[in-house]
This record gives C-alpha cells, sequence and structure tokens, in this order.
C-alpha cells in the first residue's frame, strides 16, 4: 500500500497535458506553516502561482513566458475560474498535494494582450455607463475557497468597474466595490451571481458572502 501511494504521488506530481487548453493538472504543492488550514490555504496560493507560469509556457512558450510578470495573489485569484485537488497528504502542519486549476480564458487572454478566442478577437464594451460609486464590503470566509470563489463570481459582473482588496486574513476579507448604478441594481446583479449583499446595522458595515451561505440577497442579517 505505501508503495501504491508513492508511485500514484510521483505519477501525480508530474505536470499532465490538460484536457482543456485553459486547465493545467498536476500542480504540485509542499508547504509548511503553523498549522494544516493554514499550510492548505497557502498551498492553493502556491498552486495557483505556478499552474499560471505552467499555463504561460504552454501558450507561448518558454522563452516568451519568461516575459510574462506573474500577477499579484488578488489578479490570480480573479483569473482562476475553480480548482480541484487531485491528491493531498496532510501533518498537524505540512500540506503536500497536487491540484487542478481551471482559468477564465477571457481574464488571461487580456492579461496578455491576447485576442479572446470568445470575441474572435474583437473586443466588446458590454461595461453600462453612469457614475461610478464605491462600496466597503466585510467578506466573511471560511477558507482561501471562499475568497476565490467570491473573487470569480464578481468578475462576471460588468456592473463591478473593480473590486480592489483592502485587506484579508484568515477568517474575513475586505473588498471596496466600484460599480455602476445604485445599491438596489448592485444586489441585484450580485443575486444572479449567488452572491448577498446584506447590511448589517449593529456593525454599521456591509456584508458580501456566497449566496449559499447568506440566503436571501436583500435585508439584513
Amino acid at each position: 500500500m505505501v508503495l501504491l501511494m508513492a508511485v500514484l504521488m510521483a505519477l501525480g506530481a508530474a505536470p499532465a497535458i490538460a484536457a482543456a487548453p485553459y486547465e493545467v493538472m498536476g500542480v504540485p504543492v509542499d508547504v509548511t506553516a503553523a498549522d494544516a488550514a493554514t499550510a492548505r490555504d497557502q498551498a492553493i496560493v502556491e498552486g495557483q502561482r505556478k499552474a499560471f507560469t505552467m499555463l504561460m509556457e504552454r501558450l507561448l512558450g518558454t522563452e516568451q513566458a519568461a516575459s510574462i510578470p506573474t500577477p499579484d495573489d488578488a489578479q490570480l485569484s480573479r483569473m482562476v475560474q475553480d480548482f480541484e485537488v487531485e491528491s493531498e497528504r496532510l501533518s498537524s502542519v505540512r500540506y503536500i498535494g497536487v491540484m487542478t486549476f481551471r482559468f477564465d480564458a477571457a481574464a488571461v487572454d487580456a492579461a496578455i494582450g491576447r485576442p479572446s478566442e470568445a470575441t474572435g478577437g474583437i473586443v466588446t464594451d458590454a461595461v453600462p455607463s453612469g457614475p461610478v460609486r464605491t462600496l466597503s464590503v466585510v467578506v466573511p470566509i471560511t477558507s482561501l475557497r471562499d475568497w476565490v470563489e467570491i473573487r470569480r463570481r464578481l468578475s462576471g459582473i460588468t456592473l463591478v468597474q473593480r473590486a480592489e482588496v483592502r485587506s484579508l486574513a484568515r477568517t474575513e476579507g475586505e473588498l471596496s466595490l466600484k460599480y455602476y448604478g445604485d445599491e438596489t441594481r448592485l444586489r441585484q446583479a450580485l443575486a444572479q451571481r449567488q452572491l448577498s449583499l446584506l447590511q448589517d446595522p449593529q456593525q454599521q458595515q456591509w456584508l458580501l458572502q456566497l449566496g449559499e451561505y447568506g440566503g436571501a440577497a436583500t435585508g439584513t442579517p
């Protein structure tokens, strides 16, 4: 059994050819931290960096990929559509795993200045016009997976011009949303992406959370 596990881990650690152009399989991670949960969260961040580098080499070739700077972690989180764990081993302070990352094609193409196949190389302007407003929101999270998923859903909302990261801790993050229109339209747009925007009257702050955790998209918690 030990030998079999060693063989499987060795096979999983080798970068595999992805079934889709923007899918990167076989991304190895090995992180040691204060505890297993922290190590796993850090491994996801490390994994998406490695996956981006592997993706650039596949799309552009090794020589040209070396000239592409790796985006910061917040930008990478917006590019990652989803990810999954192929295999993992944990101790009290260490996380070893192999992951698959799927990137948003349009986001990657825009970052490297490549015409998007989704639009046939034609850049379209689907962003609504009007005044831009800013809203600070607190984002409760249980893991980095929640944070990545929320950022992914935000990236698909045309009303949201930009989501700037103001802070990020283990249990919550804070975003500054720059958006078009008013709060009612913003709530409706967020609800379509299964995101809840709620006002906490006790803390006098806005909360943004995944719809499956937050329930209704309007009202107070």
